[in-house]
This record gives structure tokens, sequence and C-alpha cells, in this order.
């Protein structure tokens, strides 16, 4: 084994780790599709079990094997769930929409439990799946670039030949990150990058889907695109696009080496006679969503694993957190991303990012929780929660934020949506007097 793909012990260490560790939002089933493709990242990071050694060639596939899995199984269940989100779509062209956001059967897609109760509107989802899907594609970037005088990095995925890229003295740290787009017909020329009938002459072993970098320079916050598209549009426009993020995620190992997100999009664009939008629409959601040159380490972008991960303690994830705040609902301040950035920070910069080019809001977000945006990072990420469901009495979740020196109380419903916070202290005064 090359001594940059991560030893089978440290994969397997490292993923008893997570699982240990992280809860997400969704199935046990679908949550180890979720955190396998995690320890890709970790393994080039030198993460987690890893402690910083860096193996910058280990793909996901490479995971799979180590932890004995059967990689066309995992394949087949990752394209059933993009499968699943494109059926959704293909139901609304076919006029027979769904107003949730689930499977023929009734399962909540991507196994995601608040999908079941909570009504859509088709028409939105499929305008977030659209801008969602085609926000990340090079020649939109190239025209955020232009029409905002900003600077955004990008590039695509291709099935590569790993003998042919050791061939070449190339590796996955020097295709991800360095700039590679004037070489792109260089590289097919050569066989580095391989079309469907050269893929299918070669043993699936020695191909792997990565990622080549066209240009440097600073990505784009999924989170900021979910929140932005919500607060310009609407709540569910912003799940269309967290829908493409997911699709863009899982597609990273699955049984199609395409694009699918960006071939939804065109697939609705081309079918979908009341989609409304254009390609400027996307570019300005591309700009919404840029991470500026100097804010690179300030703003969360969290992978789908992150938006999903269950705050231990809130019990909310980062997904929901973002849905209250587009809604106006009461969030918790939780940290989020592997930067473990405060919410209030990234929510800010939406607010910015809005107000510089003057866009007006689909749903007004109360002033108060713009108010909470200029506290001190520290005064808000270094508080502690209780949750408590709404059947429990005031004096029991009192005792309890007591007992846990807690600065709030958060309530939860039974579907575990966030339905308000307290703040002890305002009652303190009745429980000493009991």
């Amino acid at each position: 084994m090359s001594k940059k793909v991560a030893p089978i012990e440290l994969v397997q260490q490292d993923f008893k780790n997570l699982k240990s560790t992280v809860r997400l939002l969704t199935t046990p089933k679908i949550e180890d599709l979720i955190l396998m493709q995690s320890i890709e990242g970790r393994a080039h990071n030198g993460a987690g079990s890893f402690k910083k050694r860096f193996y910058v060639n280990t793909t996901i596939d490479d995971v799979v094997r180590a932890l004995g899995r059967n990689p066309k199984v995992v394949k087949n269940k990752r394209q059933e769930l993009i499968d699943e989100i494109a059926d959704f779509v293909d139901d609304a062209l076919a006029d027979n929409p769904r107003d949730r956001l689930v499977t023929k059967s009734g399962r909540p897609l991507l196994g995601i439990p608040l999908f079941k109760s909570r009504q859509v509107d088709y028409d939105d989802i499929l305008k977030g799946l659209y801008m969602g899907g085609l926000r990340d594609a090079p020649e939109i970037r190239k025209k955020a670039q232009e029409l905002f005088g900003i600077n955004i990095g990008y590039g695509k995925c291709y099935p590569v030949s790993t003998k042919v890229m050791e061939d070449l003295s190339l590796d996955g740290e020097i295709l991800a990150h360095q700039s590679h787009e004037a070489r792109i017909d260089y590289y097919k020329e050569n066989g580095l990058i391989l079309d469907e009938e050269e893929r299918a002459r070669h043993d699936s072993k020695n191909v792997k889907y990565m990622y080549i970098r066209y240009k440097v320079g600073p990505g784009e916050s999924d989170d900021a695109a979910i929140v932005a598209s919500g607060l310009v549009y609407n709540v569910d426009v912003a799940l269309g696009v967290f829908l493409a993020d997911a699709i863009d995620t899982l597609e990273k190992y699955s049984t199609l080496y395409r694009d699918q997100d960006q071939e939804l999009a065109r697939h609705i664009e081309a079918d979908y006679a009341f989609l409304g939008l254009k390609e400027k629409d996307v570019c300005e959601l591309a700009y919404l969503s840029a991470i500026p040159e100097n804010k690179l380490d300030e703003i969360p972008d969290s992978s789908l694993r992150y938006l999903l991960t269950l705050d231990p303690e809130t019990g909310q994830s980062t997904i929901e957190t973002h849905l209250n705040f587009v809604e106006g609902k009461p969030f918790p301040p939780i940290a989020i991303s592997h930067k473990r950035i405060f919410v209030g920070v990234l929510y800010d910069l939406v607010k910015e990012k809005l107000s510089s080019i003057n866009k007006e809001l689909a749903f007004k977000v109360p002033e108060a929780f713009f108010e909470k945006l200029d506290e001190s990072v520290v005064q808000v990420i270094d508080r502690s929660f209780v949750t408590v469901t709404p059947q429990t009495s005031l004096k029991s979740a009192l005792k309890k934020a007591q007992a846990t020196k807690s600065d709030s109380i958060v309530v939860r419903d039974e579907e575990g949506n966030v339905i308000g916070l307290v703040n002890p202290k305002d009652f303190l005064v009745f429980l000493k007097g009991s």
C-alpha cells in the first residue's frame, strides 16, 4: 500500500471513535454511509486517530475496503439516496408532486425525521435544487467573479487513474490544492482523467473519483448558501439547496461518476416551465455563499456530516438551527462545522452580503436576532444548555439548569424541533421563593 494511503488499522480505529462520539439527524444506516466519507477528509488532514500524519491519497473507496465493506453495496446504497431525491423531482415535473420530502413509500429523504411531518411547496424545492446544483459549477463561479468582483476557487471531480497519477508524480494533495485548469486536456490525453469507456477497462481498485482544482481561491460556505437562499426566497428553497449539497456529497462515492447535482439542476431548468430563475440568480447565490479572502478561517462551511450532527448540549442539528433562523424561530447559539464557529458569525456575514447588493429579504428576521449577533462571541459561545420537553414543569427545568449551571433552557417538542428558549435568571427568584 502507498505510504500516502491511510493504514487499515488507523481507518478502523478512527471510524470506531467517530461512531462512538457523533450522532446525526438520520437513521443509523445512513449515518454509517455518511461517516465513512468523513474518514477520508480526516486522513487527508491528519485528524483524529491519524494524529497529524497526512495520508493525502486516501479515498472513500480505501476507507470502505479497510472497514471490510463491499464497495459495490455501499455505492448502491448511496446512489439510492440520490435517486430518491431525483425521483421526487421527476414526480413533481410529471404533475404528481409530494407535499413532503419523502419517497413514494413515505420514508423521509436522507432518513431525516423532520421531513416526514414538514409540509413543503415542491415549486420552491425545485428552485433550491436548481440553484444549489449549479452554484459550484466552474462556469457559474467564473461568472460570479466577474459580476461581483470577487475571487473564488473552483474545480471538478474526475475518475482518475492512480497509476498514471503516480507516473506523473502527482498525488491527491497536489490535484486538490494547486491550479490545473490549463492542464486538463493534457491530463485527459495522457490517461490521468478517464472517460466512461476508459474507466470500464480499468481495474476499479486503480480508479479513484478525485477532485482536481482548476483555480486556487477561497471556497463557498454551504451554510451560507442555505441561509441566504432561505432569507432571499423562503425556507423551502433553502431545503432544496440543502438537498443539492447532499447529492454533491453522496455522488463522490456512488455508481455514477458524474456531477449528478448539476445534471438534476439542468433537468429542472429544461423541463420545468415555472422555474422563474436564470443563471444570474445562481451567480448571486454563489456570491452570497462565497467566503471572503480576509475571513477564510472565520466562516463555517459545514459538510453534510456537520449539517446533520446533533449538538450534544441542545440536541439540535446545524440544519435545524439554520431553518429556525430563516423562519424567525428561536435557535440555540451553537458552534458549527469542523471549525466550531458560532452560528451568529455566519448569520452576520450573510446579512452583510445581502446589504452589499441591496437585496430585500422575503422573510423579515426579527431585529432582536441581529442584535444578538453584536454580542461578543465568547459571551455567547461559552454558554451551556439543558434540554427539556414542553411537558416539563418550570420548577423542574429551573432545578435542572441550576444543578448544571446552565445559562439557557432549550425546549424541544416530540419531533426534536426547538420551540423556545428560557433564561433561567428570569425565573430563579420564584424557585428561591418556593
